[in-house]
């Protein structure tokens, strides 16, 4: 079955109505402990990712243009740059998404990066709404859930991204909204609704690769936010279509899609297998599409041992999509950076590490990496799969040839990071954010979620605990 055999239903509830009626009634106590111990996780990890990303250009200038837009910046819903501003849910959902993608550091898998549109919904409507702990998990677990749902839908990332869509925009909008719809427990018909009304804006596309616009950073900001204006709809009484996502004209997945959608997916195991379970957290700051490659290039050098002034030449083995989109050489913004395959590996080579240091700022002034960069070939003479990696060469100066291949890089929901490695990672982003004493509240409260009686004094660390 294709988009195009679809017609809307007319025998049974649809496809949006079946997932409302599911998560619209289910309790927290009812979700596996597995799936309440990733949203903690995973929540933990976006808090912090979002609050060092409002320091970025990108979150500054989205903040300044949303109070020129929506009028001075006011609300229940705070900011997660430490400057104590409030907004309206959507305002600060679009700020607080952005910020949360600037960095390439959130999460990824799912609608591509779930956590940038689930996460910041589900907090600006707890602040507004004061959410205890368990309906936040709650929330989290629905909004994920359909993000990973919608993404299946299409066919999966790959043939969904390879038509052009980003679908962190398109994908995304959808986990958004049922994350808003949960937290603020509509019904079966409001939840319907709200993701009705959210497919109506449902966008992104890749046109931001060429020249490494903010866009990239905006569509996560865009879809989070309406996602909260969509479940915030719904439950004033806008309807939205039951069928916005199999109707034959006009349906999601007959428009964004082609042969490959399997529509299905939507509903497929729903309450057994829970799409939180396949995010992966990031351990590197780039594109998921160079993590395999830096993984390996980090086992050379420490395999071998070898240094970046012992490399001669790095070729990476991939598919004709591996030299689309990550063999960029013209590094003007840092998007660019965190796209390429020769300034990533110079870079990472150079300094035998790949932290935030490597990518902001960019260091292309330096002649070592520079000089490396020239000498990284990045070619498509590998008949990859859709989900396959490359491999990748490394060729010492005194002649000897070194390659490895990682299937399945370290982060992913098959090899997640071991908590010391997150411990390292959460350390590091928030060191020059946060006074310590803070950040081990914050974590130490958001390992407690689940008897957290108002969410409200989880965000307020997010400023108080703000190094001055």
């Amino acid at each position: 079955m294709n988009a195009q055999d679809i017609a809307t239903t007319q025998g049974g509830p649809s496809l949006t109505r079946q997932f409302a009626n599911y998560w619209s009634s289910v309790s927290y106590e009812e979700l596996p402990p597995e799936v309440v111990a990733m949203c903690k996780r995973l929540l933990l990890d976006t808090l912090l990712v979002g609050a060092r990303g409002a320091d970025s250009d990108d979150a500054r200038a989205t903040t300044a243009g949303a109070a020129d837009a929506f009028g001075p910046l006011a609300g229940p819903s705070a900011l997660w740059d430490g400057s104590g501003r409030t907004a309206a849910p959507a305002v600060a959902a679009l700020i607080n998404g952005t910020a949360t993608h600037a960095l390439e550091f959130d999460d990824f898998g799912g609608c591509g990066h779930s956590s940038a549109v689930v996460v910041p919904a589900v907090c600006a409507i707890a602040e507004a709404e004061g959410i205890d702990g368990r309906g936040m998990i709650r929330a989290l677990a629905a909004g994920y859930d359909l993000a990973h749902r919608m993404t299946a839908g299409v066919g999966g990332y790959r043939p969904h991204n390879d038509r052009g869509w980003h679908s962190t925009g398109t994908c995304g909008t959808f986990g958004a909204a049922a994350g808003a719809a949960a937290a603020l427990g509509l019904d079966a018909e409001r939840f319907t609704w709200a993701l009705g009304i959210a497919s109506s804006n449902a966008a992104g596309t890749w046109s931001y690769l060429g020249d490494g616009a903010m866009t990239k950073r905006f569509h996560p900001g865009r879809a989070t936010s309406n996602g909260v204006v969509s479940a915030y709809l719904a439950r004033s009484g806008l309807t939205g279509p039951a069928q916005a996502l199999e109707a034959r004209w006009g349906g999601f997945f007959s428009t964004y899609c082609g042969p490959e959608a399997v529509p299905e997916a939507v509903i497929d195991k729903l309450g057994v297998a829970f799409g939180v379970m396949t995010a992966g957290i990031k351990l590197f700051p780039c594109c998921r599409g160079l993590h395999s490659s830096i993984e390996a290039l980090l086992d050379i050098m420490s395999e071998t041992p070898c240094t970046g002034e012992e490399i001669d030449t790095i070729i990476v083995h991939g598919a004709e999509r591996t030299r689309r989109q990550f063999s960029k050489r013209e590094m003007t913004t840092i998007l660019d950076g965190q796209f390429s395959l020769p300034y990533a590996l110079a870079s990472i080579a150079t300094s035998g590490d790949a932290t935030l240091e490597e990518f902001i700022p960019l260091r292309t002034g330096d002649p070592r990496v520079a000089a490396l960069m020239e000498r990284v070939e990045v070619r498509a003479d590998r008949p990859l799969g859709p989900y396959d990696e490359p491999d990748v060469e490394v060729i010492l100066k005194d002649g000897r040839q070194l390659a490895k291949h990682v299937p399945v890089s370290k982060g992913a929901a098959a090899r997640p990071p071991s908590d010391a490695e997150l411990a390292r990672k959460h350390a590091a982003i928030a060191a020059p954010v946060f006074e310590p004493e803070a950040f081990e509240a914050l974590g130490a409260m958001i390992a407690g979620l689940e008897d957290l009686k108002d969410f409200r004094d989880c965000t307020r660390l997010l400023t108080s605990g703000r190094r001055r």
